[in-house]
């Protein structure tokens, strides 16, 4: 498997439930695929360098993945079928250091996450005998 960056550009004047959408139909064929994704960012709408099908500015998201070459041939007919896909481009990543921090990033991320999850599944400890409970401040009626 083989590490990518696709860049796509959506139609600006797309709601966000609908950019969501159509990220989440890209990332579905890729997981579908047998790849991974690693990164998602949603740059948001900026200027385009040159008008593209009538329109001047575009949302920006940004993917990092790993996956097999074949994804990337149905990648590229999905993103000329879907309407509000102004413009993409994928790329191989090739640089050992830029995949090495993506693959670093990732188990990273992972590990936050599980931490997160471990703390907010664990339950609250009891107080143990001898130890006494912090007082409470009793309320003054005025």
């Amino acid at each position: 498997m083989n590490y990518y960056e696709k860049i796509v550009i959506l139609d600006p004047n797309l709601e966000d439930n609908a950019v969501d959408e159509t990220v989440e139909r890209i990332k579905d064929l890729i997981v579908r695929h047998g790849g991974e994704i690693f990164k998602t960012e949603k740059w948001g709408r900026r200027k385009l360098a040159y008008e593209l099908n009538k329109h001047q500015k575009g949302n920006y998201i940004l993917l990092l993945f790993k996956s097999p070459p074949s994804t990337i041939l149905e990648l590229e007919k999905l993103s000329k079928v879907v309407d509000p896909i102004i413009k993409f481009m994928v790329v191989k990543l090739t640089n050992k250091k830029q995949i090495a921090a993506i693959a670093q990033s990732a188990t990273e991320t992972a590990a936050k996450e599980a931490a997160v999850e471990e703390t907010t599944t664990a339950p609250e400890k009891p107080a143990e005998a001898g130890e006494v409970a912090p007082p409470q401040e009793e309320m003054k009626n005025v």
